[in-house]
Parts: C-alpha cells; sequence; structure tokens
C-alpha cells in the first residue's frame, strides 16, 4: 500500500521506496528507510503530509510520498 493511502494516526512500516537514486537519497536522509515505523500524523488531501519518522516530525509533499510503500 502506498503511503498516500494511510489515513491520519495510524502506524505503519516503510516496506519499499520507489524512485531514481535521488528520490530514494532524499527520502532516506529524511529517515523513510525500509523497516522503519512512520506515524501519519495529519494528511490533507493533496497538500503535503505531516509524519512522525523516528522521533522527528516530518513534512513529505504528495509526489515523494507516492514513492514510499508501507505494510
Amino acid at each position: 500500500m502506498g503511503l498516500t493511502e494511510v489515513t491520519d494516526g495510524k502506524k505503519v512500516v516503510i516496506s519499499h521506496i520507489d524512485g531514481g537514486r535521488g528520490a530514494r537519497k532524499k527520502l532516506m536522509d529524511l529517515g523513510m528507510i525500509p523497516g522503519v515505523p512512520v506515524t501519519i500524523l495529519r494528511r490533507c488531501g493533496h497538500n503535503p503530509m505531516l509524519l512522525s519518522v523516528m522521533g522527528r516530525q516530518v513534512i513529505l509533499g504528495r509526489g515523494m510520498a507516492e514513492k514510499v510503500f508501507v505494510r
């Protein structure tokens, strides 16, 4: 399932990241690493998502969020 499909308040685990090397590196620099738990704090339609990753709040645009898949 894609990260953009997860509802507010849900805790999921990153399964994999699609995209080119640059996109994967940027996401991994933000802590979006396979196996890491992520909590969706706020998801507002097509606006950026607010996430909790490794104890930090991260804002992720929809385009980048569509590259992250979770279980």
